[in-house]
């Protein structure tokens, strides 16, 4: 009996999507600047674990350096080919439009315009609307629901695309970061 339980949960480890992912290849898109998060401010999904938001419209967050953080991973290859890929979820980040204001959402990785970035010194531009950067939104930082543990220490801001531009460099500048400290 012990022998079938053991063998269950293996076969239940190697299908688990992120199981057969390369984990030395993700990384965190985060700002450059930390803005008011001294603990710097990274892209992620809504929610936490088993309440991640996948329909929900990206946000930065507290970098989730010590705790669960498959919501804030992305493939580091794929970004260099200009996807902004969540390989625990399988899905990419894009947009349903080109203009300021336009929010970050995930979808099937299907290398559509969309769902394609330009990386250029630092700022992620829209392929389909290369004027337009990733930018995180200029309200400062509130407070994330606590869930379990009450008040929460975490962070989030929005998350749109903007015209890049000089005055939001600040908010306009990403790096691919190890999720390891």
């Amino acid at each position: 009996m012990t022998r079938g339980i053991a063998f269950g949960l293996l076969l239940i480890l190697v299908a688990a999507p992120h199981a057969v992912a390369d984990v030395e290849s993700e990384r965190f898109l985060r700002a450059v600047a930390p803005l008011d998060e001294p603990r710097g401010l990274c892209v992620d999904i809504p929610g936490h674990r088993d309440r991640v938001n996948v329909s929900a419209a990206l946000v930065v967050h507290t970098c989730k350096w010590d705790i669960w953080n498959l919501d804030q991973r992305f493939d580091a290859p794929a970004f260099a080919r200009g996807e902004l890929r969540m390989p625990s979820f399988d899905l990419c980040a894009g947009v349903n439009g080109h203009q300021t204001g336009s929010a970050i959402r995930l979808g099937a990785c299907d290398g559509s315009a969309p769902r394609q970035w330009i990386i250029d010194e630092g700022r992620v531009r829209s392929a389909a609307a290369p004027d337009m950067c990733l930018t995180i939104g200029a309200e400062p930082s509130t407070l994330t629901p606590g869930g379990r543990r009450l008040p929460s220490r975490h962070v989030a801001r929005s998350l749109a695309l903007a015209e890049c531009q000089s005055p939001a460099d600040d908010r306009q500048r990403w790096e691919l970061v190890s999720p390891q400290r």
